[in-house]
């Protein structure tokens, strides 16, 4: 394959170099038309299902995939879990068509580290993309608030895993992060500045071994230090 001065040159630069898998042509070409807008971030695989994602990552080694939920021959969902277990350091931003999809909410305990929906404007999308290839998680609090809901239900009663030691700033931190407040929003609420409170999250992060936002919240509330 031939590849022009211009992606040639992308590549060389510090770029985020980005697979998207849709059973669907036409989106995989609008989300390469929005994405080929920015210097910053490079398509360099497509794919039309699971399959093909694993395929690619192995190939290709990407650091975000852009991936469907509901696909012929491997849904998105069994695929976000094999390459969590096979790439860990990988970000997954699901692709979704309803914020009330009940699939979304699998995916996300699957180590989905953020969702966009199809509909969504170009901008978004990128910021999206860049979003979680940072460690954030572009999350809709509404899908937040779902998902908390249901890790609180489905939690043991007595936690079976061992207890972790958090400072006082750190559970205030962590308990507004799991009600779905943003780092301003905690920020304010701590009368902290938002440097501070990135700071506490990646120390809340290592903690509990986890690798975003999503996944911190979900395993607080699965070990109880957040009731």
């Amino acid at each position: 394959m031939n590849v022009s001065a211009e992606t040639a040159e992308a590549l060389d630069a510090e770029t985020i170099e980005v697979v998207i898998v849709d059973d669907e042509k036409f989106v995989r070409g609008a989300l390469r038309t929005y994405l080929s807008q920015t210097s910053d971030v490079v398509v360099v695989g497509e794919g039309e299902n699971g399959l093909d994602a694993i395929r690619l990552v192995r190939e290709l080694h990407p650091q975000v995939i852009l991936i469907d939920i509901q696909m012929p021959g491997m849904d998105g969902i069994t695929a976000i879990g094999h390459l969590v277990e096979e790439f860990p350091e990988i970000r997954i931003l699901v692709v979704t068509g309803h914020v009330e999809d009940g699939h979304l909410k699998s995916a996300l305990m699957a180590g989905a580290s953020g969702y966009v929906v199809k509909d969504a404007e170009p901008e978004r999308i990128i910021a999206a993309v860049r979003e979680v290839h940072s460690g954030e998680c572009p999350i809709d609090p509404a899908v937040t608030h779902l998902l908390v809901a249901d890790v609180r239900k489905s939690r043991p009663a007595k936690s079976e895993h061992p207890e972790i030691e958090l400072s006082e700033r750190e559970e205030g931190v962590l308990k507004l992060l799991c009600e779905g407040k943003s780092n301003s929003e905690i920020a304010s609420a701590l009368y902290l500045s938002e440097s501070t409170v990135k700071y506490h999250l990646v120390r809340l992060g290592r903690k509990f071994s986890a690798r975003d936002r999503l996944q911190l919240v979900i395993s607080a509330l699965r070990s109880g230090a957040v009731a």
